[in-house]
């Protein structure tokens, strides 16, 4: 469920090599903390996590309801992505980045030029951060945070690609390695594409992945699912990986978990009521430490948007900010309600705050899919 753009004649395929952007990041940035660190080219297939990857060093991804530092966005910068629908996708942007900052810190990454734009329409509470951006996809073109021994946090970088080079942004291809170095952090390049929207941890070792979105040619080609797992257990520090079938991957992400299946807490998983194969493949599923998964099934609004191929219509596609769920809302009364007495038993001890995006959602994506948690130290 994301990231499709409003209308295909404004999409921009850009031509700017993968291999060049990641070699521009690590010349932009130099060794030390924020460089790219590189990663093993080859592993045996169903073994664990390379020799030289995070996972060996002690680093793993947190889940996303532990404690966050802040939150990152960036604001949409590219009147060729979004036409004349740019006013109001940034007028969302700014609206969901006053809710969050709320109940955390919230830095804002803006195009070089278009700062002064992003800090008047987002207000004094919400940081600005100078930084060369294409759009907001953030939880897919930035880095995924990692938490080490000591209160440490580095980051991986996925080798964004336009998810399967359907949109290749030259800017956004290398700001996961810039927004690395620019927080001084380490950062470890991994051997293979994906995005943040495509994985959901449990942070007790449990990775929750789509088969579409990973294992494909269009991002890895080559490469085994033995392979992959064994990526994904050395770059986000996990020790089971759980490949759910998707039978309704959206074009442009191709099935992105998010719109799926999400963590609860370890053991208790959201699952889209729409998608009966996910349901009983996490049915029939244990995690990590062996415990059989408890399902809550969340439907969709009782009435779809009709005319927007590309419109996110998914409860499912909330954020976790400290002590909140801010959960997206679509102007109907009792599949809004409904959502929202379901997420409120999934998370008693949070508040629940529903908005309406309806600019973000025509482009494929919600709050999920332009934020991404900085996990506490």
């Amino acid at each position: 469920m994301r990231k499709s753009f409003p209308n295909s004649r404004r999409r921009r395929l850009l031509t700017y090599p993968l291999a060049a952007v990641a070699l521009a990041a690590i010349r932009a940035h130099g060794a030390g903390p924020g460089s790219v660190i590189g990663a093993a080219t080859s592993v045996s297939a169903g073994a664990g996590p390379p020799d030289d990857s995070p996972a060996r060093q002690g680093w793993s991804m947190p889940s996303e309801h532990a404690p966050h530092t802040r939150c990152w966005m960036a604001w949409p910068a590219r009147t060729e992505v979004w036409g004349d629908q740019l006013a109001a996708v940034r007028q969302d942007i700014a609206r969901l980045a006053q809710a969050i900052a709320r109940f955390e810190p919230l830095s804002m990454l803006a195009q070089p030029g278009q700062e002064s734009a992003a800090r008047k329409s987002c207000g004094g509470d919400i940081e600005i951060v100078p930084m060369a951006v294409d759009d907001m996809w953030l939880r897919d073109s930035g880095p995924i945070f990692l938490t080490g021994e000591q209160g440490k946090i580095a980051g991986s970088v996925f080798n964004f690609n336009g998810w399967g080079k359907k949109q290749m942004h030259s800017r956004d291809g290398s700001v996961a390695a810039a927004l690395l170095a620019h927080l001084h952090m380490p950062a470890f390049r991994a051997p293979f594409v994906t995005e943040g929207g495509a994985v959901e941890a449990d942070g007790e070792g449990t990775l929750l992945v789509c088969e579409p979105s990973i294992d494909n040619r269009n991002r890895n080609p080559g490469l085994s699912r033995d392979q992959l797992t064994s990526y994904l257990r050395g770059w986000l520090g996990v020790d089971l990986v759980l490949w759910l079938p998707n039978s309704k991957p959206d074009y442009w992400t191709d099935g992105h978990i998010d719109g799926v299946a999400r963590f609860v807490k370890p053991g208790v998983v959201l699952v889209d009521q729409g998608l009966p194969e996910a349901v009983k493949f996490l049915r029939d599923s244990s995690d990590a430490r062996k415990r059989r998964l408890q399902l809550i099934e969340l439907p969709r609004p009782d009435e779809p948007h009709r005319g927007q191929p590309n419109f996110c219509d998914c409860y499912l596609n909330f954020y976790t900010p400290n002590g909140a769920v801010i959960m997206p809302s679509f102007g109907q009364i009792k599949s809004d309600q409904r959502a929202r007495d379901l997420i409120a038993t999934a998370f008693p001890d949070r508040q629940i705050v529903p908005i309406r995006l309806d600019a973000i959602a025509s482009g494929g994506g919600l709050m999920h899919c332009v934020t991404q948690q900085q996990p506490a130290a």
